[in-house]
């Protein structure tokens, strides 16, 4: 389903699947409400309603990983650099994912990894230390499990909290990942953000946060869906109209956050200005036409 190859099926399907998504995870949102009412806890889904909403989306997100598995490393081809990806060879958001996540190297912070899906291609020798970010404690145990599954138990932390910086900087101090020192705030030498950036808070303080952690000369990996390029030949009115319908019926609420009419690519731009730009900037756009518009691409900051 690459840009400029969308058949009218397609194109369709990329409007309505949101819709689906929307769909299964109010179902699961219902149901923990129901659950805790039936339990007696009358005032629950007023009292308690964050913590039912990330147990919720917790359960929803076990469940619709498991159906959508991202590839793994004997699955695809070998993995080409981001500039040189045929857009031929990318037919969903999942196949952008094996060449950016070949980029990986050093300490690594995963940025809200969900099930750990990407986790078989992160088995790199490269990599010397994976700090898992997550913030919903309904995952950790799928995550664990994942780990420990592809050899990585020794190699991937968890980190239970946001990467908001009073949070993650609490963590990383248990772990000596103290900010300063010849870098400055430099500590990690690839972060990796899949589908996550939509779901962050304090949006554009938090990537710019995420880019101080970046060491000199270090690596951001990005594979984010992103605001509809509806002002672009390559954009869609209706999608952009689509993407305000689903968030108007609740989509945020019960997707963990996510929003869908992030413009990423500005924030990430943005973020770097103070030193210059990025040493390199390589991103690609994929799906303008759909809700689900994609960029992918590597980041590299100045030394």
């Amino acid at each position: 389903m690459g840009d400029g190859k969308l058949t009218t099926k397609e194109w369709l399907i990329g409007l309505v699947e949101p819709g689906f998504i929307l769909s299964m995870a109010t179902s699961y949102y219902i149901d923990s409400n129901l659950k805790a009412v039936l339990r007696g806890q009358l005032l629950a889904p007023i009292l308690r309603s964050q913590e039912l909403r990330d147990e919720a989306f917790g359960k929803f997100w076990v469940a619709f990983s498991s159906n959508r598995e991202d590839p793994q490393p004997d699955q695809t081809p070998e993995p080409a650099p981001p500039t040189q990806t045929a857009a031929g060879q990318v037919q969903t958001s999942t196949d952008l994912i094996p060449p950016i996540l070949a980029q990986a190297s050093g300490i690594v912070l995963d940025v809200g990894p969900g099930t750990g899906t990407q986790m078989p291609l992160l088995k790199s020798p490269a990599i010397k230390a994976i700090y898992g970010a997550e913030p919903c404690a309904g995952l950790h145990a799928e995550l664990r499990k994942r780990a420990a599954e592809e050899g990585l138990a020794d190699k991937y932390t968890i980190l239970p909290c946001s990467v908001v910086q009073k949070e993650l900087e609490g963590e990383m101090a248990k772990y000596g990942l103290v900010p300063g020192g010849e870098d400055g705030r430099g500590v990690f030498d690839t972060i990796i953000t899949v589908r996550v950036l939509c779901s962050v808070p304090e949006f554009e303080r938090t990537t710019a946060e995420l880019y101080s952690l970046l060491k000199p000369g270090g690596k951001m990996l990005v594979v984010e869906h992103v605001v509809n390029p509806w002002t672009t030949p390559k954009g869609s009115v209706l999608a952009r109209v689509m993407q305000g319908i689903y968030h108007a019926f609740g989509w945020r609420w019960v997707m963990g956050d996510c929003c869908l009419n992030r413009d990423t690519e500005r924030v990430l731009r943005r973020v770097a200005e103070k030193d210059g730009g990025w040493e390199s900037f390589d991103m690609d756009r994929w799906f303008g036409a759909t809700c689900m518009p994609y960029i992918s691409g590597v980041l590299v900051k100045r030394k």
